[in-house]
C-alpha cells in the first residue's frame, strides 16, 4: 500500500487530480488569498488536496507512473494498481483509520462513511512557494499617539496667546484684495489713445489681410490723368504680366495621384479537434509498436498511435465528432480487453 501513496503525491505536484479506479479521486483546490479581521492576519493563495467519491474511472496517470517506475507493461501495472486499491481497503475496513503520507487521513464515521481530512499541503503550493501567512496590527489613531508623547515628555507648555479670527473675516479679506488687484490689472490707459482703433470702415479687415494667389485676370479699369503717352507705356507693361503669369501657370506639373488598394485580410483557420478512442499508452516507440502488431484487426482495424507530451497512446479509432466517437468507445467496451477504453481529444 506504500507504494501508491509515493506514487499518488508525486502525480498531485504535475497534476491537479489523480483518481484511484473505484475507490475515488484526489483533487487540489485552490483557495484564494484571505484576510482575518479579528486576528488582522493575512494568508497567501495555497492548494487543498480534496476528496471526491464520485470520481472512480481510469484516468491512466496511475498505470503509466507504475509502468515507468517498475518497467512493466500496461496489463501488469493495471493488476499491481488494482492489488494496492484493494490492500487500501481492506485496512480500512479493519483498521477504521489509515493515514496517506502528507495527502491526509481516511477514517470511517459512526453512520459507516468515509471521512477525508487533508494533511499538510504545503508540498504542493508551488505557485506561492516561500509565501508564509504574516500578522499585521492595527496602527493606532494619531490623538492616541499625541497623548501618550504628552505624557512621557511631561514638559510644561509656554506661556502662548492665541487671538481668536473669524474665518469669514479672512474670506472677505483676500476677496477684496484680489477684486483691488484685478481692477489696477485691466484698467484702460487714458493718456494716449489709438483714433484708428475708434474709427468705423466700410472694408472689413479680413478682406484686407486676404492674399490672393490666383494671377490677375482682369484689369477693370485704369485712369490716366493727364497725358496720353503714359497709357502707351502702362498697357505694354500689363500684357507682358499676364503672360509672365500664363507661361508660369502652364509650366507647373501637374501632380497624378495614385490609389493603393488595401492588402487582403488573412483569414485564420482554427485546428478541427480529433476523438481518439484511447485503448492503451506507452512511454516508448517500441513498446507502443509491440502492443499495435498484436490487435486484432478485425475488432479495431484503423488502431494506430498518437504522440502527446513524450507519451505513445494506442487508438482503436479516430472521429472528428464527438457523438461518433462515444458511441463507438460504448460499443469496444463491450469487449473485455477494451473495456477501459477512453476518450483522447486533441488538435
Amino acid at each position: 500500500m506504500l507504494r501508491i501513496i509515493t506514487h499518488i503525491e508525486r502525480l498531485l505536484l504535475t497534476h491537479d487530480c489523480v483518481i484511484l479506479p473505484k475507490f475515488g479521486g484526489f483533487v487540489l483546490q485552490i483557495l484564494p488569498a484571505t484576510y482575518e479581521e479579528e486576528e488582522h492576519s493575512f494568508r497567501p493563495m495555497r492548494k487543498e488536496v480534496m476528496f471526491n467519491v464520485t470520481l472512480q474511472h481510469t484516468d491512466g496517470l496511475l498505470s503509466e507512473s507504475y509502468m515507468q517506475t517498475y518497467g512493466v507493461d500496461y496489463r501488469k501495472a493495471q493488476l499491481m494498481l488494482e492489488e494496492d486499491i484493494e490492500a487500501l481497503n481492506v485496512s480500512l475496513e479493519q483498521d477504521k483509520r489509515i493515514t496517506l503520507g502528507r495527502i491526509g487521513t481516511f477514517s470511517i464515521g459512526e453512520e459507516g462513511q468515509t471521512i477525508f481530512t487533508p494533511g499538510d499541503s504545503g508540498v504542493f503550493n508551488a505557485d506561492s512557494y516561500g509565501l508564509s501567512s504574516f500578522h499585521f496590527p492595527v496602527l493606532r489613531s494619531l490623538e492616541e499617539e499625541r497623548e501618550e508623547v504628552a505624557l512621557l515628555t511631561g514638559k510644561k507648555k509656554k506661556d502662548v496667546f492665541y487671538i481668536p479670527v473669524s474665518r469669514k473675516l479672512i474670506r472677505g479679506v483676500a476677496a477684496s484684495a484680489a477684486a483691488v488687484a484685478l481692477f489696477f490689472v485691466v484698467s484702460t490707459p487714458v493718456k494716449e489713445v489709438n483714433l484708428s482703433a475708434y474709427t468705423a470702415s466700410f472694408v472689413p479687415t479680413e478682406m484686407i489681410n486676404y492674399r490672393f494667389e490666383e494671377p490677375i485676370s482682369q484689369l477693370e479699369e485704369i485712369q490716366v490723368s493727364q497725358e496720353d503717352e503714359m497709357v502707351a507705356e502702362v498697357t505694354p507693361k500689363i500684357e507682358a504680366t499676364k503672360e509672365t503669369e500664363i507661361a508660369k501657370a502652364a509650366s507647373a506639373p501637374e501632380v497624378k495621384k495614385e490609389l493603393v488598394a488595401p492588402a487582403p485580410k488573412v483569414k485564420s483557420v482554427a485546428p478541427k479537434k480529433m476523438y481518439h478512442i484511447v485503448i492503451a499508452s506507452f512511454p516508448t516507440e517500441e513498446q507502443a509498436n509491440e502492443y499495435i502488431s498484436g490487435v486484432d484487426r478485425a475488432q479495431c482495424k484503423n488502431v494506430s498511435k498518437v504522440v502527446r507530451d513524450g507519451k505513445y497512446r494506442i487508438y482503436a479509432d479516430k472521429f472528428n465528432n464527438r457523438a461518433d466517437a462515444e458511441s463507438y468507445m460504448a460499443t469496444l467496451r463491450k469487449i473485455e480487453k477494451y473495456k477501459d477504453a477512453w476518450l483522447f481529444i486533441s488538435r
